[in-house]
Order: structure tokens, then sequence, then C-alpha cells
């Protein structure tokens, strides 16, 4: 009789695991799984022009973060998401990502290209930036 294989994540695999347990928090909406997947001192942040884009950050620490993801939800709302590609190394991994949003404040819908750069400590986030067209997510909320 055959023995059943041992699944063992660590390594990248690990991080892509991580990252795409990250990513299905953001499309539900949930604060709580993705402020938890980041350390405790981790740090996320758009970069972007905080005149443009207040809700950018930096939010530093898990109940910074959660209310930085509120207030992104409650602004734009997923519409959908693809996954383009994942490059990871052991404590570092770089995510383009393909993403529609809907802003709750004018109801206009964009796409957009991100590129999210992510360190890990012990497999949790320590820091998420994320890079995007940051002017055309100011058009898309009504501020320019």
């Amino acid at each position: 009789m055959a023995q059943p294989s041992l699944r063992v994540i660590a390594g990248t695999s690990l991080l892509k695991e991580r990252l795409s347990e990250l990513y299905a928090a953001r499309r539900r909406g949930d604060a709580d799984t993705f402020a938890a997947a980041f350390a405790e001192d981790g740090v996320f942040r758009i970069q972007a022009d905080s005149r443009l884009v207040p809700e950018a950050g930096p939010y530093r620490g898990r109940p910074a973060i959660m209310r930085g993801f509120r207030d992104l939800v409650k602004r734009y709302e997923f519409v959908d998401a693809l996954m383009v590609e994942i490059i990871a190394d052991v404590d570092v991994a770089v995510v383009r990502r393909h993403l529609t949003l809907r802003s709750t404040t004018t109801g206009a819908i964009g796409d957009f290209d991100i590129a999210d750069f992510v360190q890990f400590r012990s497999g949790e986030i320590i820091e998420l930036d994320q890079y995007m067209d940051t002017a055309s997510l100011a058009v898309l909320a009504g501020r320019i």
C-alpha cells in the first residue's frame, strides 16, 4: 500500500502561499486576515503623493494596517484582479498584478497594473510597498 505523501511548505513556496492568502483577503475585504499577514511591526504603504492619495500610508503595525486597509476598501471597491507573476526568494518577493477598482466616491472604474515589493521575516510580512499609477487613482476618485 502506498504511503500518503507529505507536503512541506517552506522557503519560496511558503512565501507564495502567504501572498496568495494576503491577496485573497484583499478580494474579500477582510481587514483582519490582511493585517494578520504582517509582523507586529510591519509596514504597508502605497508609493504615492499623499496630496493625491491620502490613504496611501504608510501604516505601521497591525492595528494601523487594519485601519488603513478598511479605509482603502471603503474608498475603492474591488472589481477584479489577475495575479500576473510572483517572483520570490528566501525573504523577498515581487508581485505583478492587474487590478480593476471602482471608486465609491465617483462610481468610476479603472484598471491598474501594480507591482508589490514585499519583505518577509520568519514568514511574516515586514514591509509591503505598492507601486501603481497613483495619478490615475486620484482621477478615479475625483481628486484631480
